[in-house]
């Protein structure tokens, strides 16, 4: 997840056609497969996906002062959690969302950085520190692990500047400047991608609709900072994982296990959620971009 996450705060547009095809695996390799070669997707599937990227006009209309529920009300699925944290007497909260650029269905991302769930900016990507390791007999790169009691990534989005309406329509431009570019780029014979993408469709028609129950349910935004122990459990279920940390508090982690790697594009897939506590109530929760997979060792290896 944190190598897919690394990518795209590097601020790359991306193709949503990916996701219509995970309908993935043969556009991430080969390109837009032409359409005229594709099974049909349903529009219950189509409208699901869609539900997951906000149109730049209605992200452009969201403005400071605007409340979270606002928020989650005007652009719905498309809201990913990444912490909701107590620091320095607030409540801080950051969402990050993907924004349809209009053309050629590409995406790009941005972050609403909320206190006291009230927008107090938009900010833009920035990078997590990472390393290197053996892959394969040879080296890959990921980010590199963090204590949960360490803030220094919260510190890093409080004080990122915000981003203004014009930045956001540039990069936008830009996304679709590449796109346009590329458009042919690794396309293959429409007969293979016919046989290959009817059985990704086919996968996504049953995994998207199982995602988006998990989505709804392991939604970080759901739990919020003084909630005792018994409460959380009470809206994500038993946790996976409890572990103590250097400072003698608990932590606890959410989510469910079950596999849709051949069915959901990977940026999608529901999140973990991971709570600390201290003295029993909820100080940070954190999910998405957020999560350190090394607080929960026994993750699938097909969620790392």
């Amino acid at each position: 997840m944190f190598d897919c996450f690394n990518s795209i705060c590097e601020g790359r547009c991306a193709c949503l056609r990916w996701v219509f095809c995970k309908v993935s695996f043969l556009v991430l390799f080969v390109g837009i497969i032409p359409c005229s070669c594709s099974p049909v997707m349903s529009p219950e599937l189509k409208q699901l996906v869609t539900n997951q990227f906000v149109p730049v006009d209605t992200f452009l209309a969201i403005t400071n002062g605007t409340s979270l529920g606002e928020v989650k009300q005007q652009i719905g699925s498309a809201v990913r959690h990444q912490f909701t944290v107590w620091h320095d007497e607030h409540t801080w909260t950051l969402i990050r969302s993907f924004i349809h650029t209009g053309e050629d269905e590409g995406y790009v991302f941005y972050q609403l950085l909320f206190r006291d769930d009230v927008l107090l900016k938009t900010i833009d990507s920035f990078r997590m520190e990472t390393e290197e390791y053996p892959y394969e007999g040879t080296t890959a790169t990921r980010i590199k692990s963090w204590d949960i009691e360490d803030m220094k990534y919260v510190k890093k989005a409080i004080e990122a500047p915000s981003v203004t309406p014009e930045q956001i329509r540039a990069r936008i431009r830009s996304a679709r400047d590449t796109m346009d570019a590329h458009k042919k780029d690794g396309n293959i014979p429409a007969i293979v991608g016919h046989i290959f993408a009817r059985n990704f469709l086919a996968r996504a028609e049953k995994g998207y609709p199982a995602n988006e129950k998990l989505r709804e349910k392991f939604d970080g935004c759901r739990a919020s900072c003084g909630m005792t122990i018994r409460e959380v459990d009470l809206l994500y279920s038993e946790p996976l994982h409890t572990f103590t940390t250097k400072n003698r508090n608990l932590a606890r982690v959410y989510g469910d296990n079950r596999y849709l790697g051949n069915a959901v594009d990977s940026f999608l897939v529901f999140p973990y959620v991971a709570v600390l506590f201290e003295e029993e109530k909820a100080v940070a929760i954190y999910s998405d971009g957020f999560f350190c997979n090394a607080w929960y060792p026994d993750m699938p290896s097909w969620r790392r």
